[in-house]
């Protein structure tokens, strides 16, 4: 069976760095869902407020489409990391899979301070937010980031002194 992984969490907590390494673990693709925006969302829009949830399921589509076209030239397991703040967009994501692909979402969590700390200590190569916008945004999306209700969910707290590695083994075992 096919595999989706949905790494979901606040800008800036770590999902791209640890889908990164699980991507070169197991040889899986990632969809850039910042690639999408860059061309469906105005810029402005990106870094300064939360897009609304109609804007955000066009390019949540078309990551689809491109993780289902991967699936289709053989790859078994697909990563795609996003905020995923919204249940309702996240119920619409899980349904158009059910018969293409078995979907985990990966939440990943960390406090604000070592987010923060991180940032500023980090190079934002490859990201559509500068560290300035990342920690705004962070603040916005934290106010609206919506619990989850999916049984197939886990969190992982990507916390000061966490073992990359290990994280990543984590997440491969569930």
């Amino acid at each position: 069976m096919k595999k989706l992984l949905l790494f979901a969490g606040l800008p800036g907590v770590g999902k791209s760095t640890i889908s990164g390494i699980i991507s070169k673990k197991i040889g899986a693709k990632i969809v850039d869902i910042d690639n999408l925006k860059k061309t469906d969302v105005d810029p402005t829009l990106v870094k300064n407020q939360i897009d609304p949830p109609e804007v955000r399921w066009v390019y949540y589509q078309k990551a689809l489409k491109c993780a289902f076209d991967l699936f289709d030239r053989g790859m078994s397991v697909v990563i795609i990391d996003e905020v995923f703040h919204l249940n309702s967009l996240r119920i619409q994501l899980e349904s158009l899979c059910s018969e293409k692909c078995q979907v985990l979402w990966v939440e990943v969590m960390c406090p604000y301070n070592i987010v923060e700390k991180r940032l500023h200590f980090t190079a934002r190569e490859g990201h559509i937010l500068s560290t300035k916008e990342a920690l705004k945004m962070h603040i916005l999306f934290k106010e609206v980031f919506e619990s989850f209700y999916n049984q197939n969910h886990i969190v992982v707290n990507n916390e000061n002194n966490v073992n990359m590695d290990l994280l990543a083994e984590s997440i491969l075992k569930a």
